[in-house]
């Protein structure tokens, strides 16, 4: 007696699919776990020498880090989390997009609410007058 594998798609034979979980993302294979963990330690490598060598200015530095650090997060995202751009994750991906949008939002607004703040409170009006000596 023959042992059938059923497929949510009707055929009956194991290709590779590998096993979904209930919001339809696949299980990583030990390959994808490997990729990303050699591209995190290759980022976070790269960020540690930028930083520790002083190869440019702080202010690209900055921007440097920032890229690294969004090409890590991608990273993370796509070979640990398997979140990918499967119609059947069309869900999970919605998700992400307005988590990232909050975090933004977040982000920006509160630095622009600190900079607003340090303008305001370190004015003209709080310097003290020169002293006016009395003849």
């Amino acid at each position: 007696m023959a042992t059938r594998t059923d497929h949510a798609h009707g055929h009956g034979h194991g290709h590779g699919h590998g096993t979904l979980t209930p919001a339809g993302a696949g299980h990583g294979t030990l390959k994808d776990y490997a990729v990303g963990f050699v591209l995190s330690v290759i980022l976070t490598a790269a960020a540690f020498y930028v930083v520790m060598a002083h190869v440019m200015a702080p202010e690209a530095t900055v921007f440097t880090i920032a890229g690294l650090a969004a090409v890590q997060v991608m990273v993370h995202l796509v070979c640990f989390l398997h979140l990918s751009t499967a119609s059947s994750q069309r869900w999970n991906v919605t998700a992400m997009a307005f988590a990232i949008v909050v975090v933004v939002v977040l982000i920006v607004g509160s630095l622009w609410i600190m900079h607003n703040m340090a303008d305001h409170m370190a004015g003209e009006d709080d310097k003290l007058p020169p002293l006016q000596l009395q003849p």
